[in-house]
């Protein structure tokens, strides 16, 4: 099958969907597919780069298109980009915040439409609408009703033949007639073999990848947690923390380092991804600043699962499972309710494989022919 990929951004490490759409590209074209990405509205290119980037070893042809180019040049590059590769499906990889700073895109369907009338089109909604679970203020439910109304028009009027989704929550709320699960998969790939250990065989490392939220009660919780199992075990807590951070990772820091100590403190700021990978290898368990309900969006997330590590998620255990029966990694699923323990880690896996095949059985049922990937 022919695929694009087209999508917002695609600076490596810098756009999560971007890069979920770069290793998926890279996966498809391994099994023998042939596949391109264009970047819609590309935050960090300049000018317009058409080239290739690249995966586990596997080059892409792509098309950056900078966001500071006008909305209609930038669909109309799209368009030409698209007649010349001659897709019949188009697949969209929705996030708001890609095309639109305010999560606002009120002309995105529109210029969705301009693409092409003949294109058989397929939706995948990373993120639908802020404020869809948990407190959130009255200015955010505001944005996240005008959010969902954007939603709403644009699959009226795109009408997609196949949409998709990451979550339960998400495929509850979206209420198209009908919405298939994809689970995501890791957006670090796993490191051949990690580099040696050094590390004291006494300690227990803990690792947080992304970015900390404002839920910091729940995140002493989980500092808590880890505290305990340190005294059972006696081990030494360590915590290391990869990534940006976020606005609240100094808060979370002395959080940390309150309970820890300053010297079991690890702020390791961005790393490549053979580095994030070697750490995830040698840490015992991760942390997610996701709870039971939103993290299966969380490409973080799934990179320590992916890894092997255990998972400790924000918030008490959940009574009901919406995951369904086929979610592999239930058994690394740990909370700040659950009695305090050692966790055993499992051997890493390729999900990625398994959810290419997922992702193209989302269209097998359907009349195709060449696919384009519409992604943040």
């Amino acid at each position: 099958m022919k695929l694009i990929f087209l999508c917002g951004s695609l600076e490596p490490g810098l756009d999560g969907v971007g890069d979920y759409s770069r290793r998926l590209a890279c996966e498809l074209i391994r099994k023998s597919h042939e596949v391109a990405i264009i970047a819609l509205k590309d935050r960090v290119s300049a000018s317009l780069y058409n080239g290739l980037q690249s995966s586990n070893g596997i080059e892409v042809p792509v098309l950056r298109i900078p966001a500071s180019m006008d909305e209609k040049e930038r669909f109309s590059h799209a368009g030409n980009y698209i007649r010349k590769f001659g897709p019949e499906w188009v697949s969209l990889q929705y996030v708001p915040f890609s095309f639109e700073k305010r999560g606002l895109p009120f002309s995105f369907g529109k210029h969705l439409k301009s693409l092409g009338s003949n294109i058989k089109w397929h939706f995948m909604f990373h993120e639908l609408w802020v404020g869809l679970h948990g407190y959130s203020s009255f200015k955010l439910k505001m944005l996240g009703l005008m959010q969902k109304v954007i939603i709403k028009q644009m699959l009226a009027a795109i009408n997609p033949e196949s949409v998709t989704t990451s979550i339960g929550i998400y495929k509850k709320n979206l209420g198209w007639k009908e919405v298939n699960l994809i689970p995501l998969f890791s957006n670090i790939s796993v490191a051949g073999m990690p580099q040696e250990d050094t590390r004291n065989p006494d300690n227990l490392t803990a690792i947080h990848f992304g970015c900390f939220t404002g839920a910091l009660d729940d995140y002493k919780r989980q500092v808590d947690f880890l505290t305990a199992i340190g005294e059972k075990t006696g081990k030494t807590v360590c915590l290391e923390i990869i990534g940006n951070g976020g606005h609240y990772k100094e808060k979370a820091l002395d959080i940390s380092r309150h309970a820890f100590g300053e010297e079991n403190v690890i702020d390791r700021g961005f790393l490549p991804e053979e580095s994030i990978s070697n750490h995830l290898l040698r840490a015992d368990i991760g942390i997610s600043r996701a709870d039971y309900t939103l993290f299966g969006k969380s490409g973080s997330a799934m990179a320590m699962l992916e890894h092997g590590l255990p998972l400790l998620l924000r918030g008490p255990r959940p009574k009901e499972d919406i995951m369904g029966n086929n979610f592999p990694f239930k058994e690394q699923l740990v909370y700040p309710d659950d009695p305090s323990k050692e966790f055993a880690k499992k051997d890493p896996v390729y999900f990625i494989g398994e959810v290419s095949d997922i992702f193209m059985e989302s269209l097998s049922e359907k009349e195709h022919g060449q696919l384009v990937l519409i992604t943040r």
